[in-house]
């Protein structure tokens, strides 16, 4: 069935961002209480916007020049990038927080040149202090933090050495207060060159291995677990407020369903699920989606993977299949988190021009959601929705309640949806409609992947440039909201993602969608007064359109429309009615 009702109507829309009242307390306790939800057990912790942003890294070099290729690599091809990660080994010894600067030359320079780029920087750390000479790939100095920590008593089992992948070392006592000082005065030589996160490897859960013998007397694994994730994440909140770890949610180990403990909710902003291979196969992106889904039935607000895998997929067959690469990326897209990164070629441009152009695309698509990530996010930490959830269909995934996710896990370029409660639209195409219950057979060619959109569904965007088709270069700084009505009333929260931690009176802006006789009403409150973008979802041009009593005038085309401030004009090959309101406080169009 269409959506009949418009297609004859005039549109009424009312804009307005008029101040409300939250309660007695002020926006700074308001903001206070959302913040301190990140160190309350009960509620899941909050990834900053700009953590959402693409991630690449590599691990195969590990030096400067690797880095500025990366990011030389997707400027010059014009890949929006929002953070390096750096892995090991970039310290001389583990974990002595202290750069190897012949691999890193002068690394304050180096962030702050990063800084200056707007990409954000992430380290690898763990829990373990090597012995010298347990050191594996790490070259080491004078330093010997671990005979200091031993004879200090700073080590859980009295310091004897853990075996792990990176050699043999002692594990920080979390439940010592004087190794905890110590463990953070060690930490602050990487924190105080203004380092935006750690990318916090799992080697807590090693402790399961040992006698568990802490200051405390024989601790759980759990216990030790939470310890080292919220003692991180806690403490790089400490020297800033948007410090954000990337943590493991379900890995290998427990992929199947077994209880081994990761991080806990409320120190998981950032999760991933540990290292899969270069293939489609068990070890590679079939445990890389059966990782992920467990850990959204698990209840981790947010979780990805290694784009492509982490792995080789054996020692005689390396690189990376390009059609595996291309089809992990769109899944990863469609993720808060798009991660890129690990062993052998990872670097799109590197490929041929047709897989660079639909890699760039879904990069771009992954950005433009951000505003829409972050307020399901948000809403999702006060209990208020679900930012990512199991869909009903085989490897299927919502995005709150508008998007819906359909994974690609083999070279095919068809498969099978099935439909949860409501109506759905293609995502690409938005003549293509599909009921609830349904299981339809869609083609999936490669340029593309399987999302859809409910009816009802009001989608913030941060749209740049032409790539996805969401807009061009002038909707780049402008609020666009992807608007797609129903017969009935519907609403959506918004959150600016200008600022961190959320703060309720000044952050959140509430929109309502309401049909009204013969006429649709849109209208937002509270937030910040935003240049806004309207683009609707709509089978025919309206007869009119006002704002603040005035009618705005209808452009011929888009570059007409683009070229002003306030209009609209109607895509009927596309189905979209376009408006453009300049400072949206307290403007109406009927």
């Amino acid at each position: 069935m269409k959506y009949s009702h418009s297609q004859s109507l005039a549109l009424a829309i009312v804009l307005m961002a008029s101040p409300q009242c939250w309660g007695r307390q002020d926006a700074k306790s308001l903001s206070g209480e959302i913040f301190q939800s990140q160190f309350d057990t009960s509620s899941p912790a909050i990834a900053p916007p700009w953590s959402m942003k693409p991630w690449f890294w590599e691990d195969d070099v590990n030096t400067a020049e690797a880095v500025w290729d990366l990011v030389n690599g997707c400027r010059e091809h014009e890949l929006p990038l929002g953070a390096v990660l750096i892995d090991s080994p970039w310290a001389t010894a583990y974990n002595n927080f202290r750069f190897d600067e012949k691999r890193y030359p002068n690394p304050r320079a180096m962030i702050d040149a990063l800084h200056a780029k707007g990409i954000r920087v992430v380290l690898w750390m763990t829990n373990v202090v090597n012995t010298t000479k347990d050191r594996s790939d790490a070259p080491g100095d004078g330093e010997d933090l671990y005979a200091i920590g031993k004879a200090k008593g700073y080590f859980v089992n009295h310091g004897t050495p853990v075996r792990w992948w990176k050699g043999r070392g002692g594990m920080i006592d979390y439940t010592n207060p004087e190794a905890l000082a110590w463990w953070h005065r060690l930490m602050d030589r990487a924190l105080s060159l203004g380092i935006d996160g750690w990318k916090v490897d799992g080697a807590a859960e090693l402790f399961i291995l040992t006698p568990r013998q802490t200051s405390r007397g024989v601790l759980s694994l759990r216990d030790y677990v939470d310890l080292y994730y919220r003692d991180t994440l806690h403490y790089g909140r400490l020297s800033r407020a948007d410090f954000v770890t990337m943590v493991r949610s379900v890995d290998i180990a427990n992929s199947q369903g077994s209880d081994q403990p990761h991080a806990p909710f409320d120190a998981a902003p950032l999760t991933w699920v540990g290292d899969q291979r270069h293939s489609w196969n068990d070890k590679g992106m079939d445990e890389a989606v059966r990782s992920a889904f467990r850990a959204m039935e698990r209840g981790y607000p947010l979780v990805s993977s290694d784009t492509g895998g982490y792995q080789t997929a054996t020692k005689h067959v390396r690189g990376m299949p390009r059609t595996l690469f291309l089809r992990w990326a769109q899944w990863n897209a469609l993720t808060p988190f798009f991660l890129n990164g690990g062993h052998d070629e990872h670097r799109p441009w590197k490929f041929d021009p047709e897989f660079l152009r639909i890699f760039r695309r879904h990069m771009w698509l992954h950005s433009e959601l951000i505003p829409f990530f972050y307020a399901q996010h948000v809403q999702a930490s006060l209990r208020e929705g679900k930012l990512m959830h199991v869909g009903p269909g085989k490897h299927e995934f919502l995005l709150g309640d508008a998007l819906l996710v359909a994974v690609m896990t083999g070279e095919e370029q068809n498969r099978v949806v099935t439909f949860p409660e409501g109506t759905w639209l293609d995502y690409w195409d938005n003549k293509l409609e599909y009921r609830g219950g349904q299981q339809v057979s869609v083609a999936v060619p490669e340029e593309r992947s399987p999302v859809f959109v409910r009816l009802g569904s009001i989608i913030p965007l941060d749209v740049q440039n032409d790539a996805v088709n969401h807009g061009s270069a002038a909707s780049k700084g402008w609020r666009t909201l992807d608007i797609y009505p129903a017969k009935e009333a519907s609403q959506a929260t918004l959150w600016d993602t200008a600022s961190f931690p959320p703060n309720l009176q000044r952050d959140r802006t509430l929109v309502y969608l309401t049909p009204i006789d013969n006429e649709m009403e849109v209208r937002l409150e509270g937030g910040a007064s935003r240049d806004t973008i309207l683009r609707i979802r709509r089978f025919s041009a309206p007869t009119s359109v006002e704002a603040d009593g005035k009618l705005l005038e209808r452009r011929p085309n888009r570059a007409s429309w683009e070229a002003d401030r306030q209009g609209w004009w109607y895509d009927g090959d596309d189905r979209r009615l376009w408006i453009r309101l300049a400072n949206a406080r307290s403007s109406r169009v009927h």
